[in-house]
């Protein structure tokens, strides 16, 4: 009677994620298949002032790229305002202070103590002049199109937030080509919520939004990103992504960093999500709030514990009757060997994206830790070797 109980147990904690993922991912499967970006309202002639924010901490090895790289963007420099928050203890306060000789475009906040991102951001934004925030990272470049294509999403004055798709310039490389089948899923995911109603998938390496509607946003309980989306959407306007906004990032060149970075991302994705968890069943926000926002957050809480749990459950299981057990490890082989036959990435994406998360729910849980106050992955940082 008990191993029986127990067998139904280990069932329900292994399959209820797989029927949770099912579910969300059917409906994303649906909406996936429509084009809302297409049918967005144009404005002839649209071409606000921008504000392209970037917080730098000790870049002196890439910063003067990124500087090159923003100074030919094809949008008019006479409406565009480069903007750096800096708080390094390097040279790249003096790099940024030269290049603002060149160009009157370029402005500079510096700090004398560490700020963090969240803080770095929420000061520059309280500076920034630009009608349009266009969050950018230090680590990434913007392709020379991405403020064109960010702008005239804009064009529609019911979109309040736009974020684009990343390029990894490193997917000759083993962990960079996981990363870019991550990045497949992660864009899949972002389009069926943009098509069902809005996103808070938002890359800080190329996200943007209105000025007017984050000047509330004075505190931030993680990643600025995030929030800024979340943010927007809690007063009434779409966050939307748009896959022809693109950047280019390296992937972390080795498993630790790979894995570093993923946790500081889960960590602040829970928190914020915590943070606004008033949106959630609440019917003026439409599917976001009825849908998305909650299985969002079951997805990176509950179904982890779930799939944790069941593994558990299936060891001890296997201790107490190895019969019972059987069938449950042939199911579990079979899928993996299914699962090999499309993609060699798809198990062990998932396996560690579970642990990435154990390790982030720890984190919010019992070590408090926030994007500030965790390193970046360094690997990350190669644009001038």
């Amino acid at each position: 009677m008990i191993n029986n109980l127990l067998y139904i147990l280990t069932i329900s904690l292994l399959f209820l994620p797989l029927a949770i993922f099912g579910l969300y991912g059917i409906v994303l499967l649906y909406f996936f298949k429509k084009d809302k970006i297409s049918s967005i309202s144009r404005i002839p002639g649209y071409q606000p002032k921008i504000t392209v924010l970037i917080p730098t901490h000790n870049e002196e090895n890439m910063i003067g790229k990124k500087i090159e790289s923003l100074l030919v963007l094809d949008y008019p420099q006479e409406k565009t305002e480069i903007l750096f928050v800096d708080d390094s203890t390097d040279t790249t306060p003096g790099i940024i202070e030269d290049y603002m000789k060149k160009s009157p475009s370029i402005h500079l906040i510096h700090f004398n103590e560490r700020k963090g991102y969240s803080p770095s951001m929420i000061a520059g934004c309280e500076s920034a002049t630009g009608e349009i925030i266009v969050f950018n990272d230090a680590g990434s470049l913007l392709d020379a199109s991405a403020i064109k294509n960010i702008v005239r999403n804009f064009e529609d004055p019911k979109i309040g937030g736009v974020t684009g798709r990343p390029e990894i310039l490193n997917k000759n490389e083993n962990i960079g080509q996981s990363e870019d089948w991550y990045l497949m899923l992660s864009d899949f995911m972002r389009k069926g919520e943009t098509n069902m109603d809005s996103t808070f998938h938002f890359n800080g390496e190329a996200c943007s939004v209105r000025r007017e509607l984050i000047k509330g946003l004075i505190r931030c309980p993680a990643t600025f990103d995030t929030a800024s989306a979340l943010f927007v959407r809690q007063q009434g306007f779409r966050t939307i992504y748009d896959p022809s906004i693109k950047f280019y990032e390296y992937a972390p060149n080795t498993h630790s960093d790979r894995i570093k970075q993923k946790v500081i991302r889960a960590t602040n994705m829970i928190q914020i999500l915590l943070g606004f968890k008033g949106m959630i069943f609440r019917s003026q926000f439409g599917w976001f709030g009825s849908f998305i926002l909650p299985m969002n957050l079951i997805m990176l809480t509950i179904v982890p514990l779930l799939v944790f749990a069941g593994m558990v459950a299936l060891i001890v299981l296997t201790l107490v009757d190895v019969s019972l057990s059987v069938v449950l490890w042939g199911i579990i082989g079979i899928s993996i060997l299914v699962s090999f036959l499309f993609t060699k990435h798809a198990v062990s994406t998932f396996i560690e994206f579970e642990y990435i998360l154990i390790k982030a729910i720890y984190n919010v849980i019992v070590k408090k830790e926030t994007d500030d106050k965790m390193d970046r992955a360094e690997s990350t940082r190669r644009f001038d070797k």
